[in-house]
């Protein structure tokens, strides 16, 4: 990343920042959610995006509907489908209430319910896949520390989508994955079969 775009990267969460810092003062105005969500589509990854739109729904009922589906389709391209046919299903009803699954860290008025998998409570989606990427190049570089650091997160947060990403790339360019993966790998499907 070059220092231009670390530069708008900067400037985008101090957006993102100043429209959240609003919103708790004043959490029905309409222009701070939108100017939000648009700096929040500056950002990388979708949780600060969903984390936002996640702050409209909890706000608007089914008066505003034009404007949640006006945020939704502003959005909706940085989502998975899922996510976007739960938002869809709430868009002519009644305020999300404030403890929701639909909820991010990035999120200032809505709260992330706990009946969310532990994955999805502990670290994101976006998360996940950078430490995936990130682990790849810990084992390039032969870092056996920072690879346990990796695998402990995976067991500690149930981390299956980083495990199963970085599992993947590697064994596109190994033909076996390195001393204790596994182990590690047994583990977390024995947790996922118990439901822990």
């Amino acid at each position: 990343m070059d220092q231009q775009q670390q530069k708008l990267l900067q400037q985008a969460r101090k957006t993102v920042r100043h429209h959240a810092r609003k919103l708790m003062q004043h959490p029905l105005d309409v222009s701070a959610h939108l100017a939000r969500l648009h700096a929040a589509l500056e950002l990388s990854g979708s949780e600060p995006v969903q984390g936002a739109l996640a702050d409209v729904f909890v706000m608007f009922g089914e008066k505003q509907s034009a404007l949640k589906r006006a945020a939704l389709q502003m959005a909706q391209s940085r989502l998975a489908a899922h996510v976007v046919n739960w938002f869809e299903a709430e868009v002519d009803l009644h305020c999300v209430p404030r403890i929701t699954p639909l909820a991010t860290r990035w999120s200032v008025l809505s709260i992330p319910s706990a009946d969310i998998s532990t994955r999805a409570r502990r670290c994101s989606v976006d998360d996940s896949r950078a430490l995936a990427v990130q682990v790849v190049k810990l084992v390039e570089q032969d870092d056996h520390q920072g690879q346990q650091d990796f695998l402990l997160h995976c067991l500690t947060c149930h981390d299956n989508l980083a495990f199963m990403l970085a599992r993947r790339a590697l064994l596109r360019v190994a033909s076996s994955l390195p001393p204790g993966w596994d182990a590690v790998s047994h583990q977390l499907e024995q947790s996922t079969e118990t439901g822990n």
